[in-house]
């Protein structure tokens, strides 16, 4: 094998959010225009609008998209429906939907995974910047038969334009500048798109930087603090600042595409560079650069199939793990590449479906006194199918899809091991009105445990944890029911979705209350688990005049709730959240204030701390006009109380608290 490769008007908030009925609470994928809803493609769900899904899913783009940006993937998303994040600083934060994150949780770019080590540890940053995507999509719920087990929770793909899938005619491009105040957060980003007869040629660049963030009160939870006084420990903690929590970003893509009416064939050069630091420590930071080489080909033959494409991507990645500067501690270095072949076919308007084949392979190096997990190869390759037919007002589908994986770890005494896996879907999809569904899915998913879950055998300082992996672990299964009904028009539009996820062998890292080399031990194991909830949302048109002035209510409720075998809870699994929020549009202009409460976590794992309420108070203005091209002005405020909040889903909550309240500024101009 070759390893090389304000407290009473907090009070008035929350009680006024407490009171909203739950039953009228609801997940936002609405739009208030049906026309432009009907624009909106799931490119990552064949290419279809998110009514016509029976998968709850979520598409930002435009200006909802530019209003809601921040430095990291998780933080950009964790306003919607269902999704809280990893909250690990301003860098590093990735999705957590419906409470599962990590290894159940795909990001992809392009329909493509990232092939980076986000989904190691939370403290490694996602090599995607949001400011130069088209859309980003959120599948929720298992997404496996497309995408693989590192889907079997959700997905969310970042669309980007750095392989043209469309000639503009002219030349086309966006610059953008954004500042904020919380972190003194100053970003940048330009893209261009060239036609050149036939082929399209793309370029684009982003810069972004900040500092350590500014907090309502002490990095340290009042919990964890009254926890060290009682055992007689240290508790020394910043206070109104983050240190250690600074953010350097840059990086760039070069794209070229051929177009024609048979097909296209594209490819696309990247790099992602960033340093960082880890919040959890004092002076620790993370350097990180990717390469990264992509194509794309796609053939439109005149009879069957519709489409064949092929698409693949190439990482070279590394990032070094600094124990202050000039100390050099652990480096990560890992090559891989995913390859993917679909046929996509329709016969007549009620049939149709794709089918293929995907490649993964991982070559990951970590050498250094802090890794903690070994150097693999690691190898998956699957099979997989989706067909669907419209029968009078139903559309049906069914899916399956066979996977093997392979891991080659360089342990002394542990054999290569392999595994062969099965996966189904079957979905139903009833079209009550032109703008309301009834969904139904119901999915059997497999996921093969991971390399960090396996043979984890260290300390993991940034997380502030020793990890112990165990071999022994079986192949996950589930057996999930998702329920939704929804109805998006330009007056009312509400969603009500509900999902069972039953497991028979859940793998969680389990704290369990001992301490190696002065950090909590972790140890990885699996049992019988159960995760139900449900994501609601209700827009109500209040107010609309002949002028163009639109005023909308917003209230919306999600919740999870995990319980291993026993009746004990599941770690860091998100609380109840409710919310409510005004939307005023008239001609270009946009506004809009939000408060969201995250109910206190009480039902915590065994040595897991409860994590407080919060309500987030969010308010923000745009502009748009025509000089030039669209521009597009905004003013956008977060956190306004300077509530102290924390994520439960980090691992870093009781230590790394959110941002206080912070102004930001920015301006768009689309030509």
């Amino acid at each position: 094998m070759n390893l090389r490769t304000q407290a009473p008007v907090r009070t008035l908030l929350s009680l006024t959010i407490c009171s909203i009925p739950i039953s009228m609470t609801m997940a936002s994928t609405a739009m208030t225009d049906e026309a432009i809803l009907k624009e909106v493609i799931v490119t990552a769900s064949l290419g279809r609008n998110p009514l016509d899904v029976a998968q709850p899913t979520t598409v930002l783009s435009g200006d909802d998209l530019s209003r809601q940006l921040t430095g990291s993937l998780g933080e950009t998303l964790s306003r919607q429906l269902g999704i809280s994040s990893s909250y690990f600083g301003p860098a590093a934060s990735r999705p957590v939907i419906r409470g599962l994150g990590g290894y159940r949780v795909q990001t992809l770019q392009d329909g493509l995974a990232t092939l980076d080590v986000g989904s190691l540890s939370d403290d490694h940053a996602t090599t995607i910047d949001p400011a130069l995507s088209e859309q980003l999509e959120i599948l929720k719920g298992p997404s496996t038969l497309l995408y693989g087990s590192g889907a079997s929770g959700g997905l969310v793909n970042v669309v980007t334009r750095r392989i043209p899938a469309r000639n503009p005619g002219e030349l086309q491009g966006l610059a953008e500048l954004r500042a904020g105040s919380a972190a003194d957060e100053l970003a940048g980003a330009a893209s261009l798109s060239a036609p050149v007869g036939q082929a399209v040629v793309h370029a684009e660049g982003f810069k972004s930087q900040s500092r350590s963030i500014d907090i309502p009160a002490s990095t340290m939870s009042k919990r964890l603090r009254d926890a060290r006084l009682s055992a007689g420990e240290d508790t020394e903690s910043s206070e109104g600042v983050i240190p250690n929590a600074f953010s350097d970003s840059h990086g760039g893509a070069l794209g070229v595409a051929w177009l024609a009416d048979l097909g296209s064939l594209g490819g696309a050069s990247s790099r992602y560079e960033t340093t960082y630091g880890i919040p959890s420590e004092a002076t620790a930071f993370i350097a990180m650069r990717q390469d990264r080489y992509e194509t794309r080909v796609e053939w439109r033959p005149t009879s069957w199939p519709r489409s064949v494409q092929f698409s693949g991507a190439y990482s070279d990645y590394t990032h070094t793990e600094y124990e202050a500067p000039g100390e050099p501690g652990t480096v990560f270095t890992q090559q891989a590449y995913e390859l993917r072949l679909a046929a996509d076919h329709r016969q007549g308007e009620r049939v149709r479906g794709t089918f293929g084949t995907q490649v993964t392979h991982i070559d990951f190096v970590a050498a250094g006194d802090e890794a903690f997990v070994p150097p693999s190869v690691t190898t998956n390759i699957g099979i997989f199918i989706l067909e669907e037919t419209a029968i009078g007002g139903w559309t049906f589908s069914l899916g399956a899809r066979g996977e093997r994986q392979a891991i080659d770890a360089d342990l002394a005494g542990v054999p290569q091991t392999g595994d062969t896996s099965a996966n189904a879907a079957a979905g139903a999809i009833y079209k009550w009105t032109d703008t309301g569904t009834f969904a139904l899915n119901i999915t059997h998913t497999a996921r093969h445990p991971q390399v960090t879950e396996l043979y984890a055998n260290g300390p993991h300082i940034a997380a502030q944890r020793f990890e112990l992996g165990d071999a022994t672990l079986d192949t996950e299964t589930a057996n999930t029911i998702d329920l939704s009904i929804r109805r998006d028009s330009d007056t009312w539009s509400w969603l009500l979705s509900a999902f069972y996820n039953d497991y028979r062998n859940f793998i969680f890292a389990d704290p369990t209350g001992n301490t190696i080399e002065d950090l909590a031990e972790v140890q990885y194991r699996q049992a019988p688990a159960t995760l139900f909830g449900y994501e609601a949302e209700l827009w109500a048109p209040l107010y609309r005049s002949d002028s163009g002035l639109a005023i909308r209510l917003r209230v919306m409720s999600d919740y999870v709730r995990g319980t291993r075998e026993g009746g004990q809870p599941l770690p860091q699994i998100p609380p109840l959240r409710v919310g409510v929020g005004l939307h005023i549009d008239w001609i270009d202009w946009h506004a809009e204030i939000d408060a969201i409460r995250g109910n206190t976590q009480n039902r915590t794992a065994i040595n897991e701390l409860a994590t407080d309420d919060y309500v987030m108070l969010n308010a923000d203005a745009s502009y748009s006009f025509n000089a030039g091209g669209r521009w597009l002005l905004f003013l956008r405020g977060t956190n306004l109380l300077d509530d102290d909040a924390r994520q439960h889903a980090s691992a870093l909550k009781d230590v790394v608290p959110l941002p206080g309240r912070s102004i930001s500024a920015g301006a768009r101009i689309e030509f």
